[in-house]
């Protein structure tokens, strides 16, 4: 049973978590990052510090994955295209009821959700890598390698624009145009299943 003042605090978590996907969902990507915030509050544990779910006793639950089996972001992400926009190409979460149980400690530590020069990244690290040091809570001089990497999107699909416009060029042609966006694109989709899993399991009843 939750105490009043951890329910309350839980409750504005999860209130936190629906606002910003709504904003995210109108337009407000950027918002992606608060909800990295909210994400660490929830789940993420160190020496000095305990998350909220194990504060109130929920870290043995299940977590609804929206893995698909190919071990990086193709399970969570896909890809828009629209050549009359000033950014052609764009990765979008793909929010579908479609899950798999899994321990929380794989959820947040274990599956692979994106892979670089051999590396494997979780949930975890793309979180924290936005809420402590991607101006979540705090604002680094230097990003990490991997998330730089994530961020400049070069390893999805790139747009070449060859096209002639009646108007102005709605971006620029004859240089590839990659999604820069993948990484606020993720926290959204993992957003989406930490919702998911709270109601489905009924974790505020």
């Amino acid at each position: 049973m939750m105490g009043r003042r951890f329910r309350q605090k839980f409750e504005e978590q999860l209130a936190f978590l629906k606002n910003s996907s709504k904003l995210f969902d109108e337009g407000s990507e950027y918002e992606a990052i608060r909800l990295a915030v909210s994400l660490r509050v929830l789940f993420h544990n160190t020496e000095r510090s305990t998350s909220l779910v194990n504060q109130v006793k929920l870290n043995d639950h299940r977590m609804l994955s929206s893995t698909r089996g190919h071990g990086n972001w193709k399970d969570f992400l896909a890809h828009e295209i629209a050549l009359s926009s000033p950014t052609p190409v764009v990765l979008k979460p793909l929010l579908k009821n479609e899950f798999i149980p899994v321990p929380m400690n794989v959820w947040w530590n274990g599956e692979t959700v994106f892979q670089h020069d051999g590396n494997s990244y979780t949930r975890s690290k793309i979180i924290l890598s936005a809420a402590n040091k991607d101006g979540g809570a705090h604002v680094d001089p230097r990003l990490e390698h991997y998330y730089e990497e994530l961020c400049a999107g070069e390893w999805a699909i790139g747009i070449t624009g060859n096209l002639t416009f009646d108007g102005p060029e709605p971006f620029q042609q004859g240089v590839t145009m990659f999604p820069k966006n993948a990484h606020l694109a993720l926290i959204r989709q993992f957003t989406h299943e930490a919702i998911s899993t709270i109601e489905h399991f009924k974790w505020l009843k």
